[in-house]
């Protein structure tokens, strides 16, 4: 699996006109949401599993008692 990745995001208004964001900060705001969404997606994925582990289960002993 990937490899956690700590990112320190420096802050800035993305709404403010006056002062735009460096290209390195817009690439470390990218780099952020992207490892967090990498996070959000190794979750779900492991509760799926589990779910459909649980769910093969119960169709496995339902049918072991047939």
């Amino acid at each position: 699996m990937d490899k956690e990745i700590s990112v320190n995001v420096e802050r800035f208004d993305l709404n403010d006109i006056e002062h735009e964001p460096s290209d390195e900060q817009l690439a470390s705001l990218m780099e952020a949401e992207a490892a967090e969404a990498r996070r959000k997606a190794r979750i779900a994925r492991a509760e799926l599993m589990a779910r459909r582990r649980s769910e093969l289960a119960a169709v496995q002993s339902r049918h072991a008692g047939s």
